[in-house]
């Protein structure tokens, strides 16, 4: 089997698996873990491509599980008004993935005030990362609209990314997995070149 299959294979089966247990309770944790053993494979490996692509968006994610999660949000929104509470929360999830978009497309420069390393550099992962971002934070601004229209003009029908909504999120999830496993491995396979060629 080919690599290129084996990483499909890998991301349709994490999509699958997140899909399968739908709650994001359980989910986002394990997202949440996954990020680490990049971020920390990175570390360990002294790749800094890896280490900050996988600690930027471990960071991010982990801010916005952090606000749902201690009911931050919760506390702020009023129930009976659900045109405010859906905008608030819809809102929050597009502010933080746009800024993760933002962050990514600015990664290498980002990078770079952190690190002074010569190994920073645009690598081919670099134009996927952001990609992902933008369709997560096209998700939360058709969540956004869609929450409008349900509560504002009554188009109690409009449920179509609300039903969809954690499968939609995870297939980027799942995508952004496989980029990361992917990018491993292929750090793990310069680091074995480079090592062979100096012994």
């Amino acid at each position: 089997m080919k690599l290129s299959h084996l990483i499909l294979v890998i991301i349709a089966a994490i999509a699958f698996f997140y899909i399968q247990l739908w709650e994001h309770v359980v989910v986002t944790p394990l997202y949440l873990v996954l990020l680490s053993a990049c971020t920390i494979y990175g570390v360990y490996k002294q790749d800094v491509n890896v280490a900050h692509i996988s600690g930027y968006i471990l960071v991010l994610t982990a801010i916005d599980h952090t606000i749902f999660a201690t009911g931050l949000i919760n506390n702020v929104t009023p129930e009976k008004n659900k045109l405010l509470q859906g905008t608030i929360i819809y809102g929050t999830h597009f502010l933080l993935s746009l800024a993760m978009v933002i962050v990514l497309i600015f990664r290498v420069q980002i990078t770079r005030l952190f690190s002074n390393s010569s190994k920073v550099k645009l690598t081919h992962f670099d134009g996927i990362f952001h990609w992902i971002f933008i369709y997560n934070s096209a998700v939360y601004l058709f969540a956004l609209l869609e929450n409008i229209a349900w509560s504002y003009f009554e188009m109690k029908s409009w449920t179509l990314i609300y039903d969809n909504f954690e499968g939609l999120i995870y297939i980027a999830w799942a995508l952004c997995c496989g980029a990361l496993l992917t990018m491993m491995i292929l750090s793990a396979r310069e680091g074995g070149t480079q090592a062979s060629r100096a012994s």
